[in-house]
C-alpha cells in the first residue's frame, strides 16, 4: 500500500472521516432530526444532542467506530457513520449512517461509504460489513449498491419505523468486494 493512501486513510474524493467533537451535536442532532431524514431510518423517533453523545460514548467505549462526515472542501459537517457490533472471530461489523439533507445528491454519502469500508477492511482487518435498511429508502440502497453492497434477504416487517411495522433489507460487503471509484 501507498504511503501517501494510508497517510489518508480516512479521506475520499469528497469527504473526510474524523473524531466527534462537542460542536458537533446540536448541528449534527437537528440534521438527524429531520423528518425527511428520519423517514428513511430505523430509528422510530428523535433524539437529543445528550442520547447521540451517549451513544457515541457508549459505542467508542465497546470499540465501535465512530464517525463524523465532513467535506474536504470547507470541513463542513454533513452527516455520520459508524460501524460497530464488531465480532473479532469472523471480523464482520455493522454500518449505520445518515447524510443531512441540504448535503443529498452530492455524492457525500457514496463517498463516505467507501472511505468507512476502505478502513474497515484495509485498516481494522474487517472481512465483512453489513447493514439494516429500511426497502422504502432508494436513496440509500442505491449508494449502498455503488460501493458493492448487496442485498442477502429482506427482514419482513423487521423494523418499526415511521409510525409501523416496515420491511428491511439485510445487505452485506465482503472484503474483496467493495468497489472502487474509477480513476479520473
Amino acid at each position: 500500500m501507498a504511503q501517501e493512501e494510508h497517510a489518508h486513510a480516512l479521506e475520499g474524493r469528497l469527504v473526510r472521516l474524523r473524531a466527534w467533537e462537542p460542536a458537533d451535536y446540536p448541528e449534527l442532532v437537528e440534521m438527524f432530526n429531520d423528518p425527511d431524514v428520519m423517514e428513511g431510518l430505523t430509528a422510530p423517533w428523535p433524539s437529543t444532542a445528550e442520547e447521540e453523545r451517549e451513544w457515541i460514548e457508549s459505542g467508542r467505549k465497546k470499540g465501535d467506530l465512530m464517525f463524523v462526515v465532513e467535506t474536504l472542501a470547507d470541513r463542513r459537517p454533513v452527516g455520520a457513520l459508524s460501524i460497530g457490533r464488531v465480532e473479532a472471530a469472523p471480523r464482520t461489523g455493522t454500518l449505520g449512517m445518515f447524510v443531512g439533507k441540504p448535503f443529498w445528491d452530492r455524492g457525500y454519502g457514496t463517498d463516505a461509504l467507501r472511505v468507512a469500508c476502505r478502513f474497515a477492511f484495509r485498516q481494522a482487518n474487517l472481512q465483512r460489513i453489513e447493514l439494516n435498511v429500511l426497502t422504502v429508502n432508494r436513496r440509500a440502497i442505491a449508494a449502498y449498491e455503488k460501493v458493492g453492497f448487496k442485498v442477502e434477504g429482506t427482514r419482513r416487517r423487521g423494523e418499526f419505523a415511521r409510525g409501523t411495522h416496515q420491511d428491511a433489507h439485510l445487505m452485506g460487503l465482503l472484503a474483496e468486494e467493495l468497489v472502487e471509484e474509477p480513476e479520473q
